[in-house]
């Protein structure tokens, strides 16, 4: 009688035991996935409102395991902001995230549909309503998208243009485009051989004695000087 109730004792004590480990195990495995959930959202390297405008709309995010954290949805949020042209990632092991953001520098200004917009170097057009920019851009005018504009930037930084004394470009339907200089000169481009006619154009344009207003390189193997 003595050895059954011992026994039974014993299988109590076993199991009660294995139920308490179990529930230790079970415990300490939910720690563990808890001390990787995300609870910290850092966003830098813009304006602060605008910093802490997205890292409100990421709070979603939080108490999500950081190892299986989606990069597609962090991607996603910071392509809402069309001016961003840069980001990167960094996950801080084993609950913070930094998002490090690089504004688009805006290269010249422009108008669509009767809005106002800054070009970015970013190959986007921004709504102008959002930022407060005091600094004296280009006017755009004419049909060509951002992309367009920010190549034929690349072209006139790679010349001696001084791409600050530009005060109006303009792009035409046949794909030509014309500038116009805070020294009321201005330069017709051709459609074909863009690159060489504005190193043409940048030689002219340093020439001291030039008397003229209108440097036209429509032509092949031509340049006509003239006065309006």
């Amino acid at each position: 009688m003595h050895q059954k109730t011992g026994k039974k004792f014993f299988l109590f004590l076993f199991f009660l035991l294995f139920f308490l480990t179990s529930i230790n195990s079970q415990i300490f495995i939910k720690k563990k996935e808890s001390f990787y959930n995300l609870k910290s959202i850092e966003v830098t390297g813009l304006d602060q409102a605008i910093n802490l405008e997205i890292q409100e709309n990421l709070d979603f995010l939080k108490n999500t395991n950081i190892f299986f954290l989606d990069k597609k949805i962090l991607i996603d949020q910071i392509k809402k902001y069309n001016f961003i042209e840069k980001y990167s990632i960094i996950k801080l092991y084993p609950s913070k995230i930094i998002l490090e953001l690089k504004q688009a520098e805006f290269l010249a200004k422009t108008i669509k549909n009767n809005e106002s917009f800054f070009i970015g170097s970013n190959g986007k057009f921004v709504n102008i309503k959002n930022f407060n920019i005091s600094e004296e851009l280009p006017l755009v005018f004419g049909k060509f998208t951002a992309e367009k504009f920010v190549y034929f930037k690349k072209l006139l930084n790679k010349s001696n243009i001084n791409y600050n004394n530009i005060k109006e470009i303009f792009f035409y339907p046949s794909g030509r485009i014309d500038i116009k200089n805070k020294d009321n000169v201005t330069i017709k481009f051709p459609k074909e051989n863009l690159e060489e006619a504005i190193n043409i154009a940048s030689r002219i344009l340093n020439n001291k004695n030039l008397k003229n207003n209108i440097i036209d390189l429509r032509i092949k193997n031509h340049l006509i000087l003239s006065n309006e």
